[in-house]
Protein backbone atom coordinates (compact mmCIF):
# COMPACT_ATOMS: atom_id res chain seq x y z
CA UNK A 1 0.00 0.00 0.00
CA UNK A 2 0.89 3.53 -0.93
CA UNK A 3 -0.12 4.79 2.81
CA UNK A 4 2.57 2.06 3.95
CA UNK A 5 5.23 3.33 2.38
CA UNK A 6 5.02 7.04 2.99
CA UNK A 7 4.34 6.19 6.50
CA UNK A 8 7.97 3.78 6.23
CA UNK A 9 9.28 6.53 4.67
CA UNK A 10 8.41 9.40 6.91
CA UNK A 11 9.62 7.07 10.10
CA UNK A 12 12.90 6.79 8.45
CA UNK A 13 13.29 10.40 8.33
CA UNK A 14 11.93 11.09 11.76
CA UNK A 15 14.56 8.71 13.60
CA UNK A 16 16.91 11.24 12.13
CA UNK A 17 14.76 14.32 13.13
CA UNK A 18 14.17 15.20 10.07
CA UNK A 19 11.00 16.60 7.96
CA UNK A 20 10.39 15.81 4.54
CA UNK A 21 8.88 18.28 1.31
CA UNK A 22 6.80 16.70 -1.09
CA UNK A 23 9.48 16.43 -3.51
CA UNK A 24 11.51 14.77 -1.44
CA UNK A 25 8.81 12.34 0.20
CA UNK A 26 8.42 11.66 -3.61
CA UNK A 27 12.26 11.39 -4.35
CA UNK A 28 12.94 9.31 -0.88
CA UNK A 29 9.72 7.11 -1.49
CA UNK A 30 10.96 3.22 0.27
CA UNK A 31 10.00 0.73 -1.46
CA UNK A 32 7.06 -1.77 -0.65
CA UNK A 33 9.05 -3.53 2.95
CA UNK A 34 7.41 -6.85 2.23
CA UNK A 35 9.31 -6.87 -1.52
CA UNK A 36 12.22 -5.47 0.26
CA UNK A 37 12.90 -7.98 2.85
CA UNK A 38 13.42 -10.97 1.39
CA UNK A 39 16.84 -9.04 -0.38
CA UNK A 40 18.15 -8.03 2.36
CA UNK A 41 20.02 -9.12 5.83
CA UNK A 42 19.53 -9.16 9.44
CA UNK A 43 21.68 -5.93 9.26
CA UNK A 44 19.82 -4.39 6.74
CA UNK A 45 22.52 -5.12 3.85
CA UNK A 46 20.99 -5.68 0.10
CA UNK A 47 21.25 -9.25 -0.88
CA UNK A 48 22.31 -9.38 -4.67
CA UNK A 49 20.39 -12.86 -5.32
CA UNK A 50 17.26 -11.25 -5.98
CA UNK A 51 16.67 -7.65 -7.44
CA UNK A 52 13.03 -7.19 -7.29
CA UNK A 53 12.20 -3.62 -8.14
CA UNK A 54 9.21 -1.58 -7.00
CA UNK A 55 7.55 0.98 -10.09
CA UNK A 56 7.34 4.38 -9.83
CA UNK A 57 4.79 6.75 -8.16
CA UNK A 58 3.92 9.94 -9.20
CA UNK A 59 3.54 12.82 -6.90
CA UNK A 60 0.05 13.32 -7.84
CA UNK A 61 -0.72 9.95 -5.96
CA UNK A 62 1.70 10.71 -3.24
CA UNK A 63 -0.06 13.89 -2.51
CA UNK A 64 -3.39 12.09 -2.89
CA UNK A 65 -2.77 9.85 -0.32
CA UNK A 66 -1.18 12.58 1.89
CA UNK A 67 -4.16 14.13 1.46
CA UNK A 68 -6.77 11.40 2.53
CA UNK A 69 -5.05 8.18 4.06
CA UNK A 70 -2.90 9.60 5.70
CA UNK A 71 -4.86 12.63 7.35
CA UNK A 72 -4.59 11.54 11.14
CA UNK A 73 -1.20 10.19 11.15
CA UNK A 74 0.83 12.82 8.67
CA UNK A 75 1.02 16.32 9.46
CA UNK A 76 2.35 19.51 7.70
CA UNK A 77 4.14 22.81 8.53
CA UNK A 78 4.97 25.02 5.68
CA UNK A 79 5.76 23.01 3.01
CA UNK A 80 7.40 20.01 5.86
CA UNK A 81 5.40 16.52 5.95
CA UNK A 82 6.45 14.31 9.42
CA UNK A 83 4.93 11.74 11.53
CA UNK A 84 1.65 13.36 13.73
CA UNK A 85 2.99 15.18 17.17
CA UNK A 86 6.38 15.99 15.44
CA UNK A 87 5.99 19.70 14.66
CA UNK A 88 9.43 20.00 16.32
CA UNK A 89 11.22 18.82 13.65
CA UNK A 90 10.13 21.40 11.05
CA UNK A 91 10.31 24.38 13.06
CA UNK A 92 13.86 23.03 14.01
CA UNK A 93 14.90 22.19 10.03
CA UNK A 94 13.61 25.99 9.65
CA UNK A 95 16.08 27.63 12.07
CA UNK A 96 18.94 25.42 10.89
CA UNK A 97 18.23 27.03 7.27
CA UNK A 98 19.93 30.25 8.58
CA UNK A 99 23.13 28.00 9.96
CA UNK A 100 23.23 26.13 6.14
CA UNK A 101 23.51 29.89 4.59
CA UNK A 102 26.57 30.73 6.21
CA UNK A 103 28.03 27.56 5.18
CA UNK A 104 26.63 28.32 1.46
CA UNK A 105 28.95 31.13 2.03
CA UNK A 106 31.81 29.07 2.68
CA UNK A 107 31.04 26.63 -0.12
CA UNK A 108 31.08 29.35 -2.53
CA UNK A 109 34.25 30.77 -1.51
CA UNK A 110 36.68 28.06 -1.05
CA UNK A 111 35.42 25.40 -3.17
CA UNK A 112 36.32 26.42 -6.04
CA UNK A 113 39.89 25.95 -6.18
CA UNK A 114 39.63 22.09 -5.90
CA UNK A 115 38.69 22.85 -9.80
CA UNK A 116 42.63 23.29 -10.17
CA UNK A 117 43.73 20.71 -8.12
CA UNK A 118 45.56 17.66 -9.69
CA UNK A 119 43.74 14.48 -10.02
CA UNK A 120 40.39 16.15 -8.77
CA UNK A 121 37.53 14.55 -10.56
CA UNK A 122 34.65 15.19 -8.97
CA UNK A 123 33.52 17.17 -5.76
CA UNK A 124 29.94 16.94 -3.96
CA UNK A 125 28.44 18.26 -0.87
CA UNK A 126 27.01 15.22 1.70
CA UNK A 127 25.96 14.94 4.48
CA UNK A 128 24.26 17.27 6.51
CA UNK A 129 24.44 20.45 4.47
CA UNK A 130 23.42 18.35 1.44
CA UNK A 131 19.38 18.57 2.38
CA UNK A 132 19.25 21.17 4.98
CA UNK A 133 20.47 19.05 7.93
CA UNK A 134 22.93 21.30 9.33
CA UNK A 135 23.03 22.35 12.70
CA UNK A 136 25.41 25.03 14.66
CA UNK A 137 28.13 22.83 15.08
CA UNK A 138 27.80 21.18 11.97
CA UNK A 139 30.96 20.43 9.67
CA UNK A 140 30.55 20.05 5.83
CA UNK A 141 30.94 16.57 4.37
CA UNK A 142 32.88 16.07 0.99
CA UNK A 143 32.84 13.29 -1.34
CA UNK A 144 35.40 13.36 -3.60
CA UNK A 145 36.51 11.38 -6.78
CA UNK A 146 39.65 11.29 -8.47
CA UNK A 147 41.34 10.23 -11.10
CA UNK A 148 41.58 6.10 -10.68
CA UNK A 149 45.66 5.68 -10.77
CA UNK A 150 46.11 8.73 -7.84
CA UNK A 151 43.80 8.23 -4.89
CA UNK A 152 46.28 8.83 -2.21
CA UNK A 153 48.30 11.33 -4.59
CA UNK A 154 44.41 13.29 -4.93
CA UNK A 155 43.82 13.05 -1.29
CA UNK A 156 47.16 14.21 0.24
CA UNK A 157 46.67 17.34 -2.49
CA UNK A 158 42.86 18.12 -1.13
CA UNK A 159 43.90 17.93 2.58
CA UNK A 160 46.87 20.45 2.13
CA UNK A 161 44.76 22.79 0.51
CA UNK A 162 42.01 23.05 2.95
CA UNK A 163 44.68 22.78 5.74
CA UNK A 164 46.33 26.06 4.36
CA UNK A 165 43.14 27.44 4.15
CA UNK A 166 42.75 26.59 7.79
CA UNK A 167 39.57 24.95 7.31
CA UNK A 168 40.21 21.67 7.50
CA UNK A 169 38.42 19.42 9.96
CA UNK A 170 40.05 17.64 12.45
CA UNK A 171 39.91 16.99 16.36
CA UNK A 172 38.29 19.20 17.96
CA UNK A 173 37.73 21.97 14.97
CA UNK A 174 34.77 20.72 13.47
CA UNK A 175 32.01 23.81 13.39
CA UNK A 176 32.17 25.33 9.74
CA UNK A 177 35.10 23.30 8.84
CA UNK A 178 35.25 20.61 5.67
CA UNK A 179 35.05 17.15 6.80
CA UNK A 180 37.56 15.37 3.82
CA UNK A 181 35.62 11.13 4.84
CA UNK A 182 35.33 9.82 1.48
CA UNK A 183 37.46 9.62 -1.68
CA UNK A 184 36.68 7.06 -4.79
CA UNK A 185 39.03 6.59 -7.58
CA UNK A 186 36.61 7.22 -9.87
CA UNK A 187 33.11 6.98 -9.94
CA UNK A 188 33.00 3.03 -8.75
CA UNK A 189 30.85 0.66 -8.01
CA UNK A 190 30.45 0.53 -3.84
CA UNK A 191 30.95 -2.97 -2.71
CA UNK A 192 30.12 -2.34 0.85
CA UNK A 193 27.45 -1.10 2.92
CA UNK A 194 24.91 -1.17 0.50
CA UNK A 195 21.87 -0.24 2.33
CA UNK A 196 18.78 1.82 3.28
CA UNK A 197 20.97 4.38 4.97
CA UNK A 198 23.96 4.24 2.45
CA UNK A 199 21.31 4.66 -0.34
CA UNK A 200 20.13 8.12 0.85
CA UNK A 201 23.19 9.44 1.39
CA UNK A 202 24.52 9.01 -1.91
CA UNK A 203 21.02 10.25 -3.38
CA UNK A 204 21.38 13.87 -1.56
CA UNK A 205 24.65 14.23 -3.20
CA UNK A 206 25.23 17.92 -4.16
CA UNK A 207 27.41 18.07 -6.79
CA UNK A 208 29.52 21.18 -6.62
CA UNK A 209 33.10 20.33 -8.80
CA UNK A 210 33.16 18.60 -12.09
CA UNK A 211 29.58 17.21 -11.73
CA UNK A 212 29.13 15.18 -14.42
CA UNK A 213 31.64 12.76 -12.59
CA UNK A 214 28.98 12.67 -9.63
CA UNK A 215 26.27 11.98 -11.91
CA UNK A 216 28.58 8.69 -13.30
CA UNK A 217 28.71 7.49 -10.00
CA UNK A 218 25.10 7.71 -9.14
CA UNK A 219 24.26 6.25 -12.42
CA UNK A 220 26.78 3.09 -11.76
CA UNK A 221 25.09 2.50 -8.92
CA UNK A 222 21.21 3.36 -9.75
CA UNK A 223 20.62 -0.69 -10.05
CA UNK A 224 20.79 -1.27 -6.21
CA UNK A 225 19.87 2.04 -5.05
CA UNK A 226 16.57 1.59 -6.65
CA UNK A 227 15.78 -1.53 -4.59
CA UNK A 228 15.63 1.13 -2.14
CA UNK A 229 14.24 3.94 -3.58
CA UNK A 230 12.43 3.23 -7.05
CA UNK A 231 11.34 6.79 -7.73
CA UNK A 232 15.45 7.91 -7.66
CA UNK A 233 16.32 10.09 -10.75
CA UNK A 234 20.09 11.43 -11.63
CA UNK A 235 19.90 14.09 -14.03
CA UNK A 236 23.15 14.36 -16.15
CA UNK A 237 24.29 17.91 -15.75
CA UNK A 238 26.38 19.73 -18.40
CA UNK A 239 29.97 18.67 -18.66
CA UNK A 240 31.35 22.49 -17.85
CA UNK A 241 34.76 24.09 -18.63
CA UNK A 242 38.00 22.09 -17.29
CA UNK A 243 41.12 23.86 -15.31
CA UNK A 244 43.93 24.56 -17.62
CA UNK A 245 46.08 24.97 -14.30
CA UNK A 246 44.80 21.20 -13.43
CA UNK A 247 45.89 19.99 -16.92
CA UNK A 248 49.32 21.75 -16.49
CA UNK A 249 50.39 19.87 -13.16
CA UNK A 250 48.58 16.42 -14.15
CA UNK A 251 51.21 16.98 -17.22
CA UNK A 252 53.66 16.92 -14.71
CA UNK A 253 52.92 14.38 -12.33
CA UNK A 254 50.97 11.81 -14.04
CA UNK A 255 54.39 9.87 -15.70
CA UNK A 256 56.70 7.53 -13.57
CA UNK A 257 57.12 10.23 -11.00
CA UNK A 258 53.72 10.87 -10.33
CA UNK A 259 52.81 6.94 -10.13
CA UNK A 260 56.54 6.77 -7.82
CA UNK A 261 54.85 9.65 -5.50
CA UNK A 262 51.59 8.14 -5.63
CA UNK A 263 53.10 4.30 -3.85
CA UNK A 264 54.82 6.50 -1.52
CA UNK A 265 51.90 8.48 -0.01
CA UNK A 266 49.86 4.93 0.06
CA UNK A 267 52.87 3.77 2.00
CA UNK A 268 53.44 6.25 4.26
CA UNK A 269 49.69 7.10 4.84
CA UNK A 270 48.17 3.64 5.10
CA UNK A 271 50.14 2.45 8.55
CA UNK A 272 48.18 6.01 9.61
CA UNK A 273 44.50 4.70 9.22
CA UNK A 274 42.76 2.84 12.17
CA UNK A 275 40.77 -0.10 11.23
CA UNK A 276 36.96 -0.27 12.42
CA UNK A 277 33.82 -1.34 11.23
CA UNK A 278 32.96 1.91 9.59
CA UNK A 279 36.41 2.42 7.46
CA UNK A 280 36.98 1.13 4.55
CA UNK A 281 40.52 1.56 2.63
CA UNK A 282 39.96 -0.59 -0.68
CA UNK A 283 42.29 0.46 -3.38
CA UNK A 284 39.77 2.76 -5.13
CA UNK A 285 38.06 3.92 -2.48
CA UNK A 286 38.76 5.65 0.98
CA UNK A 287 36.19 6.00 3.70
CA UNK A 288 36.53 7.23 7.18
CA UNK A 289 32.79 7.27 8.85
CA UNK A 290 33.58 5.93 12.80
CA UNK A 291 30.77 7.40 13.99
CA UNK A 292 28.42 6.36 11.54
CA UNK A 293 25.17 5.99 12.77
CA UNK A 294 23.60 4.03 9.84
CA UNK A 295 23.48 0.31 12.56
CA UNK A 296 21.82 1.84 15.08
CA UNK A 297 19.25 3.49 12.70
CA UNK A 298 18.24 0.66 10.76
CA UNK A 299 18.20 -1.02 13.22
CA UNK A 300 15.70 1.07 14.95
CA UNK A 301 13.80 1.21 11.55
CA UNK A 302 13.10 -2.06 11.18
CA UNK A 303 12.38 -2.89 14.26
CA UNK A 304 9.80 -0.46 14.30
CA UNK A 305 8.25 -1.88 11.34
CA UNK A 306 8.30 -5.09 12.87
Amino acid sequence: MLKDRILSTLRFFDLQDYPVTLLELHKFLIADLENLKPQIDLQGELILANLIQDSEVSIDKILNCLDTECQSEVQNYLGFYYLAGREAIAKARLDNYFFGIRREKLIRKYIGGLNHLPFVRGVAISGSQAMGQQKQQSDIDLLIITHPQFLWLGRTLVTAYFQILGKRRYGQKIANRFCLNHYLAGPKRITSFKNLYTAAEYLKLRPVVYGHSVWSFISENKSWMRIFFPNMQAQEPEKGWHSKVQEFFEAILQGSFGLWLEQKLKNWQMPKIRQEKFIVVEDDELSFHPDSKQQGLLSSFFKFQQ
